[in-house]
């Protein structure tokens, strides 16, 4: 507390506020740099609202330029209450939510007027109670946000972000305890050791938010990258230039612990008259509504791909053959059971399963076999599953269907 005490407050506001400027560069020049997340124009504008809201009370309040006190201090704490607002509005709109912004800056602006206007708000302690509230309670809210908003790659920075809006928070609510129990909250820059160190913990508060805010736009940045290099465009399953990654990986995994791995090949049959009596874009969508009705009978644990035009591959760990083949008629049949919205007619799909005989050939084997099981389904008449064992290549197991469609 005697290092505290020691610490001159203006001072420490002034420098407090150059935080916020530190904040809006920072949102400036990752824009700057290519981003364009609508979260980086909120959060620049509140450190620009908390850089002014503290450089302008530093300036009224130390320097005789006749501005009349209400005023002074309404114009410091509605830009204070602007700041939390914009980081609430930004943590929203970077989660793709409705940014309530409107109903914010009304509540924000009501907490001002009642500052200009009511002459006990002219004492620090009666701000600190009125205010606090509302920052806390934004505060709170963000970090509640951010916490629970899990993403592939994201939830720990999203929750380190988070974590700093809670700490801010928090510890308003204990400035608001203090104040409530005591009487030496007078002014805004009174030698009062908690006071100092609200103005310590901004300053912590502010960097660090800048640093979490920083690091979470620049791994979604990376996120996205890796989405786009690993992911199809079109249906959003794994691209041809994963699959290597992913099998190598569920080959090494079904090699250490024993499992079964199965592969699945699908093709929607007579594609081409789709496009030809539909369009490529009526085309593009059948294929987009495959991979999704692919994706809705998969496990968590199941990986998709989409290898080029329409045909797909199911990495499917821990499954045997036979369980394999039911997961194929069930993709069969999701694929057939209901008309495709772009053309208001069905298609249907031809699919080869094996699974791959571990510890005799790679994946890449199996994926061959899966291959040629896909097109002797082909061949024996379409709509319908065909399964090749590895140690049966010349007579494959077929799981008859319905007559496929014309």
């Amino acid at each position: 507390m005697e290092l505290l005490a020691s610490l001159d407050t203006p001072t420490l506001a002034f420098v407090t506020g150059l935080a916020g400027f530190v904040l809006a560069a920072a949102m400036a020049g990752i824009r700057l740099a290519g981003m364009r997340n609508p979260a980086l124009a909120c959060w620049g504008f509140a450190g620009l609202a908390f850089g002014m809201g503290h450089q302008l009370g530093h300036l009224f309040l130390t320097l005789d330029l006749g501005v009349p006190r209400g005023v002074a201090l309404g114009i410091a704490n509605g830009l204070i209450a602007l700041t939390h607002v914009l980081l609430l509005a930004g943590v929203r709109a970077y989660l793709g939510r409705p940014t309530w912004l409107p109903v914010l800056l009304a509540l924000a602006s009501v907490l001002v007027l009642v500052g200009a206007l009511w002459d006990a708000m002219d004492v620090l302690r009666t701000r600190v109670l009125v205010l606090s509230g509302f920052y806390l309670a934004t505060d709170l809210f963000s970090g509640a946000q951010l916490w629970r908003a899990r993403s592939d790659g994201l939830t720990l920075f999203r929750r380190f972000a988070a974590s700093v809006f809670v700490f801010n928070g928090v510890f308003l609510g204990v400035r608001f305890a203090y104040a409530a129990s005591t009487q030496s909250l007078t002014s805004s820059f009174v030698q009062d050791p908690f006071q100092i160190l609200f103005f310590v913990v901004s300053l912590v508060f502010i960097y660090v938010l800048t640093l979490a805010l920083s690091l979470l736009m620049f791994r979604g940045a990376e996120v996205e990258l890796q989405r786009l290099v690993h992911r199809d465009p079109m249906t959003g399953l794994f691209n041809r230039r994963s699959l290597f990654e992913h099998a190598s990986r569920e080959q090494a995994r079904c090699e250490r612990h024993g499992t079964p791995l199965s592969l699945v090949m699908l093709d929607i049959d007579r594609f081409k008259s789709v496009n030809d009596g539909h369009g490529h874009a009526a085309g593009d969508e059948v294929i987009c509504q495959a991979a999704g009705r692919i994706a809705g009978e998969l496990r968590d644990t199941d990986s998709a791909f989409r290898l080029g035009g329409e045909e797909f591959l199911v990495l499917l760990p821990a499954t045997g053959l036979d369980a394999a083949v039911a997961v194929a008629e069930r993709l069969r049949g999701a694929i057939s059971g209901a008309a495709m919205h772009s053309t208001g007619a069905r298609v249907t799909a031809s699919l080869g399963v094996t699974e791959l005989v571990r510890g005799a050939e790679d994946w890449e084997a199996a994926l061959r076999r899966a291959d040629a099981a896909l097109y002797r389904a082909k061949r024996e008449g379409r709509d319908r599953v065909v399964a090749l064992a590895g140690a049966d290549t010349a007579e494959p197991a077929a799981v008859e269907a319905l007559p496929a469609l014309p």
